[in-house]
């Protein structure tokens, strides 16, 4: 004789229209939520009304219901495989998302990728094996647009004076990040001015008053910002830049190098957090990364939600003993 054992939590979140995470404890195996905001609605569209998944489905599949636009009915069920629910037991620990070729890159800014990536807006992706364009190969972006399965844009990656555009290569989700804040990014613009405007390649989360090291090879010009210890002053999410107090006014423009000389190898231009330890020239010691962004739980893909609504969700642990 078995007696079962049932642990339900619940909790709501506003779709502010990207990837949303939400922390469990492990071993929940039923996902569900609904849209409390559309609730009764007859309203002209077929926002995302109860989406539902079990553990044992592969990452981003999900069952969905939209609403009936113009009626306060749902539609049939059906399943999607892409943008759904993933169950992660350590953010950590997840898997690269599989190679997609890219069918080019434009030389632009920001630098969109041709590619069937289901890469969503918020996702960090990996470029790589790039004819032409070696500049970006293997470096990890922040899409901040996408056509679904046919373009994605690297909103924070200005191309435009990369010269050739890149006519091949591969890109690859990325689902998860460092696991302790805060982290090192590379650095894809740096501003002559005052006060430096720096540019970095993936959504970064900095605040201001952190201190930072700049690493900036010879190869990208702008030699004198090199192992600048710098205090973060401002910060702009939506550009995904730091200001800091280096007057940079004076210094060689910051610029990438070519396909060619990247051929040959190159080290990245970075930011670097530091901690106390890291005041001379030669360290560069995270030791303010002490912050584990780690977690257990849901990700609850972009198309299981509608932008603006308000979820209630409900997550299910079952076992008999």
């Amino acid at each position: 004789m078995s007696s079962p054992i049932n642990a339900t939590l619940s909790g709501t979140f506003t779709s502010d229209g990207t990837a949303e995470s939400i922390s469990l404890p492990s071993g929940y195996n039923y996902f569900e939520m609904v849209n409390i905001t559309d609730a009764g609605s007859a309203a002209a569209n077929t926002n995302v009304m109860r989406a539902r998944a079990y553990s044992s489905l592969p990452d981003g599949y999900a069952f969905r219901n939209l609403k009936t636009s113009g009626a306060a009915t749902l539609a049939i069920e059906s399943m999607i495989t892409t943008a759904g629910f993933t169950f992660v037991g350590d953010s950590g620990l997840q898997t690269p998302g599989a190679a997609a070729t890219i069918t080019g890159i434009t030389n632009a800014s920001p630098a969109v990728v041709s590619s069937a990536s289901g890469a969503v807006v918020g996702d960090i992706v990996r470029i790589y094996n790039t004819t032409a364009m070696l500049q970006v190969a293997s470096l990890d972006f922040t899409v901040t647009a996408v056509n679904p399965g046919v373009t994605q844009t690297l909103g924070y990656l200005d191309a435009s004076g990369f010269g050739a555009a890149a006519t091949g290569g591969s890109i690859r989700v990325i689902p998860y990040d460092a696991r302790f804040y805060p982290r090192s990014r590379y650095v894809t613009k740096i501003t002559q001015a005052a006060s430096a405007v720096i540019t970095l390649s993936v959504t970064h989360g900095y605040t201001a008053g952190q201190k930072v090291r700049i690493k900036v090879p010879t190869d990208f010009g702008m030699t004198e910002m090199n192992d600048q210890l710098a205090t973060i002053t401002a910060i702009d999410t939506a550009n995904n830049t730091i200001t800091v107090d280096v007057d940079s006014s004076a210094f060689t423009a910051f610029a990438y190098p070519t396909s060619a000389t990247a051929a040959a190898g190159v080290s990245f231009p970075q930011v670097i957090p530091v901690g106390e330890a890291a005041t001379d020239t030669y360290a560069n010691l995270l030791d303010d990364a002490t912050e584990n962004q780690s977690f257990t739980g849901i990700i609850v893909g972009t198309s299981c939600q509608t932008t603006g609504k308000l979820y209630q969700w409900f997550a299910y642990k079952g076992a008999s003993l």
